[in-house]
């Protein structure tokens, strides 16, 4: 068991006993490695002729190999959450809240919960002989990429793979005394002892410290039935459990399968099929009828509802998740729960029900907050999202944090139609970083809704001031100020604006309104080459909005049919409309009626050159 990420190791204490009719050294002081702290040490000293001379006190002993006679250690489960986190900070696409672990019968419960999704999962505690092994059970996740159990078996390998040989759901410190002699005797200046015959006892635990020691004397530990059966289950499963911690969910399943063979309609081993399954469109059926014959499908928590609700089955789903919820102990993996059984929810009550439930079992995870919010906004329960977003910001630290959850709940309240509160929002925003060109724009749309265009034209023009300065082109903002000084009647300034947006998905959009204003202006020849480009535009990207696109296209057809008399000029207009809306009456009449022209025109040119 190597030293590598538990800490210095302090220069603990020895001191001379007599144990068990021999002369020893024990520690007189704990050592702490990490989150675990050796309590006590006792070595025994064999071949000693008496009678000895002990004057020369621990430094005349202390580089006989002796034989270890006890060792006991302890572990506080806070301290081993902070110790887990430094190493899983990346997991689930990175952690949004410290680890957890609390204790379970036989073992520990560790909680996780990342960007991408929450997982819980018990290590149970299953000594043998003289090595510790530790069993994943009861893996369960929410919001996560493939499975749960997968997730956990990496999460273990990442944890305590340097020092612990995992074989399917099994991790195996071999020899933990002797490993752990070789870590605390050499660093209080003993040589390691020998530790045959030392065998494990059983975990103990009282608060948030869990116990167990190691003796000579002891008895084989006894195993309670969870953990044999999670034994048993182990060595059933072992190659599949591999499979699966290795990202090839295709062999796991193989394996799982094989093994359904041996133990038919398991239960656990039917759910895992199930699970993969759930991640693969096209198995809902078999997986259901699969889980059926080994146990009720609303008793399967996430991977049930999943596959229920595919089969269109949302009763089923919700019930699914009720069951799953009511049994979950990690807080933030319930709270995901609910949020899932929102989507299943046919009505806005019953989805922001759900919602309310999922922040009362974690009011501190963002996402489940950002739902309610969004629900409440779809209500119209505007105060009641400001509150949300209130706490978002809250739960955050550092201007910066804090500054990105009022500006994205800014953003989506002035989408929802709500001027008033979203403005306040952006004012709230500013507070934190006064120069932040996106949100200086954003208040002066909500000042242009409120009706006050003129305070709006000056933030307008110190967020593009502000975004030059840093080295960017606020597009939307630059936009938001052309359209204003054309509804001010500045049409040449508005046009100068539209003619800063460079190629991005708003360059369609700022093309067709430099025609519009040219046009007005009486500049034909420039409105046609700004419909051109809008034009050109269209065909070698993407349009962002295709349904605008097309107005935008009709738009300048008329004015090349109408104004130019350039029938051509508007065909080329029409034909891409209709690529774009192939289906659309209004844009084929149109097509059709300038191709006639553009054809009649033709015919005649022909004669009259023949």
């Amino acid at each position: 068991m190597p030293s590598d990420g538990l800490g210095p190791l302090p220069n603990a204490p020895l001191r001379l006993t007599v144990a068990r009719g021999a002369l020893g050294l024990e520690l007189y002081e704990p050592i702490e490695l990490g989150p675990v702290v050796v309590e006590s040490f006792g070595v025994t000293l064999p071949n000693l002729k008496f009678p000895v001379d002990l004057s020369g006190g621990v430094r005349l002993f202390r580089h006989r190999r002796g034989h270890l006679e006890h060792l006991s250690v302890s572990l506080r489960v806070d301290l081993l959450g902070r110790w887990l986190e430094r190493r899983l900070r990346e997991t689930l696409g990175g952690l949004i809240r410290p680890v957890s672990v609390w204790r379970v019968e036989s073992g520990l419960g560790v909680g996780i919960v990342g960007a991408r999704g929450a997982i819980a999962f018990d290590v149970l505690f299953a000594p043998s002989e003289g090595d510790v092994r530790l069993v994943v059970a009861r893996a369960r996740g929410a919001e996560v990429e493939g499975s749960a159990l997968g997730v956990a078996l990496q999460i273990v390998d990442t944890s305590v793979g340097r020092f612990m040989k995992r074989r399917g759901r099994v991790a195996t410190l071999t020899r933990a005394g002797s490993s752990l002699a070789r870590i605390v005797m050499p660093a209080v200046g003993a040589r390691a002892p020998s530790s045959e015959g030392v065998r494990c006892g059983t975990l103990e635990g009282e608060g948030d410290v869990v116990r167990v020691a190691l003796d000579r004397g002891f008895a084989p530990a006894p195993l309670s039935n969870d953990v044999v059966r999670a034994l048993e289950l182990a060595e059933l499963t072992h190659e599949a459990d591999d499979a699966l911690a290795h990202g090839d969910p295709e062999r796991a399943r193989a394996h799982y399968v094989a093994a359904l063979e041996r133990a038919p309609r398991h239960p656990e081993v039917t759910r895992l099929v199930a699970e993969i399954d759930a991640h693969h469109g096209g198995r809902a059926e078999g997986a259901l009828s699969m889980l059926n014959e080994a146990l009720p499908v609303t008793e399967t928590g996430i991977i049930g509802a999943t596959l229920l609700a595919r089969r269109g089955d949302l009763d089923g789903a919700r019930e699914a998740l009720r069951a799953a919820t009511r049994a979950e102990e990690y807080a933030p993996l319930a709270a995901l729960l609910f949020r899932r059984q929102a989507t299943y929810e046919t009505t806005l009550g019953a989805r922001l029900q759900a919602l309310d439930e999922a922040v009362a079992r974690c009011p501190a995870l963002p996402s489940v907050r950002w739902s309610r919010f969004e629900a409440r906004l779809e209500r119209g329960d505007v105060d009641g999202a400001v509150s949300d977003a209130e706490h978002l910001e809250a739960t955050e630290s550092g201007n910066r944090a804090r500054h990105d959850v009022c500006l994205d709940a800014a953003k989506r309240t002035l989408g929802a139609g709500y001027q008033k509160e979203s403005g306040r929002l952006f004012e709230r925003a500013l507070r934190y970083l006064p120069d932040d060109p996106e949100a200086t724009a954003g208040l002066a749309r909500t000042l242009i809704e409120a009706g006050r265009p003129a305070r709006a034209l000056a933030l307008l023009e110190r967020a593009i001031t502000l975004g030059e300065k840093k080295g960017t082109r606020e597009i939307g903002a630059t936009m938001d100020l052309a359209k204003l000084l054309a509804k001010m009647g500045d049409l040449p300034q508005a046009i100068a604006r539209v003619r800063q947006v460079p190629a991005s998905p708003r360059a369609v959009e700022a093309r067709a309104l430099e025609g519009d204003w040219r046009a007005s202006l009486g500049d034909l020849s420039g409105a046609t080459l700004a419909y051109g480009r809008m034009r050109e535009s269209l065909e070698v990207g993407e349009p962002g909005d295709p349904s605008a696109a097309v107005e935008w296209l009709r738009s300048a057809a008329r004015f090349e049919g109408d104004v130019q008399k350039d029938p051509s000029g508007a065909e080329r207009h029409l034909a891409l409309a209709v690529r774009l809306a192939p289906r659309d009456r209004g844009v084929l009449d149109a097509y059709r009626e300038v191709a006639t022209v553009v054809a009649a025109r033709n015919r005649r040119q022909t004669e009259s050159e023949g």
